[in-house]
């Protein structure tokens, strides 16, 4: 009787005890993200009016150069087998932000490539982990996309215009190339960035290179077809470049 008594009692303390140490044990969902930012900006670059050479050998001088971001995603790193099964043997605690986690952004910029105006389209907040890097899509965007110019509206996922030269540097034609093919891109960064408390923020950016985009342009007599359309959205792809600004330690 005594044994039972001295069972049920170190029981219902054991039980206390761990309701007692469970706000310390467990992880805030709270203090898990709070604080941690990294704000997107997309801008462009200023170019003298050096001429450009194609990648067929034309010399041409760019007047405009857009392309449509439609949306940026933050990407996670890969879980190892063994994070994954600890993860799954974790006892289960609510985490509602772990559903919602804002690792995208959907909003649509039409990104002026021979501008450095910046624009920002929003703020990934993260939950604490490793992200390994960036993806996004090219595609024809919504009138009322960030950096859109409603007297004159991208009508394409990208766009190139300019003026053929001659051997002196003189204005021959004009030219006008567009592609409504959609494309996706991808970067992955040098090192894994690390988000947490200790390192809660960092900022992306998304820099359009428009001469090495006309570089890669094979420019042709008449309009593109098909496949110019696809070279033209993917040279566009290519010419993205992406940096990334880490906090100071």
């Amino acid at each position: 009787m005594t044994s039972d008594l001295f069972r049920r009692r170190l029981g219902f303390t054991t039980v206390l005890l761990a309701f007692g140490l469970a706000p310390l044990t467990l992880p805030s969902c709270a203090e898990d993200f709070a604080g941690i930012e990294v704000p997107v900006a997309y801008r462009g670059e200023l170019l003298a009016d050096a001429p450009i050479d194609t990648a067929n050998a034309q010399r041409v001088r760019l007047t405009s150069a857009r392309v449509a971001v439609q949306a940026l995603e933050l990407r996670a790193c890969p879980e190892g087998t063994l994070r994954q099964a600890a993860r799954l043997l974790r006892p289960a605690v609510a985490r509602a932000h772990l559903v919602t986690s804002p690792t995208h952004i959907g909003v649509p910029v039409v990104l002026d490539a021979l501008s450095d105006e910046a624009l920002r389209p929003g703020t990934f907040r993260p939950t604490p982990g490793a992200y390994c890097g960036l993806r996004g899509m090219l595609a024809i965007p919504d009138g009322d996309a960030l950096g859109a110019d409603p007297s004159a509206p991208l009508e394409a996922a990208v766009e190139l215009s300019g003026e053929r030269l001659g051997p002196d540097g003189q204005a021959l034609a004009t030219f006008s190339l567009q592609s409504t093919m959609s494309v996706a891109f991808e970067w992955t960064f040098d090192e894994p960035l690390l988000l947490d408390a200790s390192a809660p923020y960092a900022e992306a950016w998304v820099v359009m290179d428009a001469a090495a985009w006309m570089a890669a342009v094979e420019l042709p007599e008449g309009g593109l077809d098909a496949a110019g359309e696809s070279a033209l959205s993917q040279a566009a792809a290519h010419a993205l470049r992406f940096e990334l600004v880490r906090a100071l330690p």
